[in-house]
């Protein structure tokens, strides 16, 4: 068997090159040119020096991991002892990533005409697994699993993103209470213009059995005031929740101002883990008339001013 040494250095110069930029994408580092080079021109000679001197030694386990140990260092610094175990412990997660990912496409792509074609037992009964790829395959598959991997890698860091968004939400109006799950939405800047109380906003579904009978299918497409029009003076004031009803102006996506329906809560309770319960007393809660999200992930939008609120233990007892 020929063995290109050159081919060998190039190939493993690319593939530590980019095995370390993307270590670099996944532990949000921005490391130098320079260093990243370094540190793949070494992985790469020392993968040639197999094919250049017999030293035993020098490819043993201990080696390999000192070996990569440096190209860390290299590519990324020293930064103490936990961020070099963090950095090392991404760079063998990407290792084993694209390579695995190399291998199942490359056997994927494989044609046999039996299962056992590519096998071979030695004379001890160990078996043997053939293994052949041309250089432009084995840079395809490479490539392939590397954006992969960065595909995965990025979906998984946005969900836990967007995780830290969430908040599990209970109002209580009166003897009831509903305990619902929100986003945090930091665009949401609506407030009553009179007493700048904000206004977090919910799926008017949620009171559907509360509100006054086909309020909830009305206000998909009815204005807030003209349903409130529509009830006299009298029977807003028997209604339970008539004196809690606010009218509040916003801007809708086509520039015009419309009116919403908001209802005023005893209190509104968030929670998240990692945090202290918060109490809100002064808040309103704007009703849409439509589905917030389509897959049913949450049913309401939390004001940012409501995730500055005082925990539970040292909130005011009294609404402001």
């Amino acid at each position: 068997m020929t063995v290109y040494v050159d081919l060998v250095f190039f190939t493993n110069l690319a593939v530590d090159g980019a095995v370390l930029l993307t270590t670099a994408k996944v532990r949000h580092l921005r490391p130098s040119r320079s260093r990243v080079f370094s540190a793949a021109f070494l992985g790469a000679l020392y993968a040639a020096l197999m094919f250049l001197a017999h030293i035993p030694y020098l490819y043993s386990f201990g080696a390999k991991v000192l070996i990569s140990l440096a190209m860390v260092l290299l590519s990324f610094g020293y930064g103490g002892p936990l961020q070099l175990l963090r950095n090392f412990g991404a760079f063998y997660v990407v290792n084993f990533a694209t390579l695995g990912g190399v291998i199942g496409i490359s056997y994927l792509l494989q044609s046999v005409d039996s299962p056992l074609g590519g096998m071979k037992y030695t004379a001890d009964g160990g078996l043997l697994l053939e293994w052949h790829m041309q250089l432009g395959l084995f840079v395809t598959t490479f490539l392939l699993s590397i954006w992969l991997f960065r595909s995965t890698e990025g979906t998984r860091r946005k969900r836990q993103d967007l995780e830290q968004l969430f908040w599990d939400i209970e109002i209580k109006v009166g003897d009831g209470s509903w305990a619902i799950r929100a986003l945090l939405d930091t665009g949401n800047r609506l407030y009553e213009p009179l007493t700048r109380i904000p206004v977090m906003i919910m799926e008017a579904s949620v009171w559907k059995e509360e509100l006054p009978f086909g309020w909830c299918d009305r206000l998909k497409g009815e204005s807030a005031d003209q349903l409130i029009s529509e009830m006299d003076v009298q029977c807003l004031e028997e209604y339970t929740w008539g004196n809690r009803f606010r009218l509040v102006p916003y801007r809708a996506v086509n520039g015009t101002t419309r009116l919403m329906l908001a209802v005023k809560p005893d209190v509104v309770l968030l929670s998240q883990e990692g945090h202290p319960p918060l109490q809100v007393n002064r808040v309103l809660i704007g009703l849409d008339g439509g589905t917030m999200s389509s897959e049913g992930t949450y049913r309401a939008i939390v004001h940012p001013d409501m995730a500055q609120a005082d925990p539970v233990a040292s909130a005011p007892s009294q609404p402001a």
